[in-house]
């Protein structure tokens, strides 16, 4: 019996750096839940990020953003890891030595960037319709950093993220959560942790649970599923840790499989 179903939003539900969602969604979510089934929104953005598009039934929602460092159920925060400063500086100064990237930093409700580049400011408002606050200095940031995340500008994030991994990855979390991006967080923090951690205080068990994505920030989430989906875009890791893939982000593909979902729970 389904109890859960967490998904990724960009590349998943949704087009990378986008907004774009079918509004069908919303009502779809509460017609699953009305079955006893909680939906999860599981996401490497920030949560403000995450309302821009699911305010309508924030009350009614459970998100993990930041890649499982903010866990929030209705509208209320049940789980928060910051870094501690002198790991925080760490990492800052890690990136800031990387050629040709672009950094933020998330806090619980906000997200900091000290590198004032127009193209990339504009491209967060617009696309993720991420409130970004300008600072002159991210370790200058007054309260506490859940994820540093850098842009690898023409780079695949891969490719910069595997020799990160090698020299910090004992110590930080570094996932992959897009084509061009890169995530650090605290160690242990990650979507399948998150989940778990839900599945844990819900009493819900792996085996009653659905999850969908795309992304190699996805994968621990998608393991920690009995029923697990890559849509067809999903990098090749990921379909390689799935019991399916389904059609493209661009086709609606998870959209119509959790109106099949939906359909099966109604009998």
């Amino acid at each position: 019996m389904i109890k859960m179903i967490a998904s990724d939003l960009d590349g998943t539900l949704l087009p990378e750096a986008t907004s774009d969602i079918n509004p069908k969604i919303y009502e779809l979510i509460r017609q699953i839940q009305e079955k006893g089934v909680t939906f999860v929104v599981a996401s490497g953005r920030n949560y403000e990020s995450v309302m821009s598009i699911f305010g309508k039934i924030e009350k009614e929602l459970t998100v993990i953003s930041d890649n499982g460092g903010h866990i929030a159920r209705d509208g209320q925060t049940l789980h928060c890891v910051g870094f501690p400063k002198e790991l925080l500086k760490e990492i800052v100064w890690m990136a800031r030595q990387l050629p040709d990237v672009w950094m933020m930093a998330s806090a619980a409700r906000g997200v900091y960037t000290d590198m004032n580049d127009s193209q990339y400011i504009k491209w967060i408002r617009e696309g993720y319709h991420q409130e970004l606050t300008i600072v002159d200095d991210l370790l200058t940031v007054d309260e506490p950093i859940i994820k540093v995340a850098i842009h690898t500008g023409t780079k695949d994030a891969k490719e910069v993220a595997d020799p990160l991994m090698k020299r910090i990855g004992e110590r930080v979390s570094v996932a992959v959560s897009g084509e061009r991006w890169v995530d650090f967080m605290m160690p242990g923090v990650n979507k399948g942790v998150a989940v778990a951690y839900l599945q844990q205080t819900m009493g819900i068990a792996k085996e009653e649970t659905i999850a969908f994505g795309d992304n190699g920030n996805d994968i621990t989430m998608l393991m920690q599923a009995e029923e697990s989906y890559a849509v067809a875009n999903a990098r090749p890791e990921v379909k390689q840790v799935t019991k399916y893939v389904i059609g493209d982000v661009s086709q609606a593909a998870v959209l119509s499989e959790l109106e099949r979902i939906c359909c099966k729970l109604n009998g």
